[in-house]
């Protein structure tokens, strides 16, 4: 089965930093990983508001001015099973980006914890996901002027 995800590029104000939720695959070793945030669009929900959605109830912010940065297509491996997503990203700000503290936080996201931290743009300690979202981030940089906007 194919799923519709929205994700979202939070960007910190110098443009050097994103925010992103750090997973674990149990099949892989290492199986460490970082992922944007969001998550599924609802039937008959736009992915705009599923992001906007999803940022509010992860963080408990508004993701503001939410623009596509593009979409991309996602065939994976997690858990020992096949995955497949169609994933829109975009780009916003968080109307409180103190939320997420310089060290990082554990949030609750539907009755889960999820350990949210900033990432370095230039960062390849670890893999982000979706594949590809690191050209859409730097291709974004390049347009804004490496700021947030």
């Amino acid at each position: 089965m194919i799923q519709v995800k929205a994700f979202a590029v939070l960007l910190d104000e110098r443009g050097t930093r994103h925010v992103v939720w750090r997973g674990s695959d149990p099949s892989k070793s290492p199986g460490e990983f970082h992922r944007l945030l969001g998550g599924h669009v609802n039937f008959g929900e736009t992915s705009r508001a599923a992001v906007v959605r999803e940022i509010g109830e992860e963080l408990g912010v508004e993701l503001l001015e939410p623009h596509l940065l593009g979409v991309l297509e996602s065939i994976f491996e997690y858990d020992g099973r096949p995955g497949h997503e169609v994933v829109f990203v975009y780009a916003g700000q968080m109307s409180n980006p103190d939320v997420v503290p310089a060290g990082g936080a554990t949030f609750v996201d539907s009755d889960a914890d999820i350990r949210v931290e900033w990432r370095p743009i230039d960062a390849d300690a670890l893999p982000l996901y979706p594949d590809g979202v690191e050209e859409l981030i730097a291709g974004h940089l390049a347009t804004s002027g490496s700021s947030a906007r």
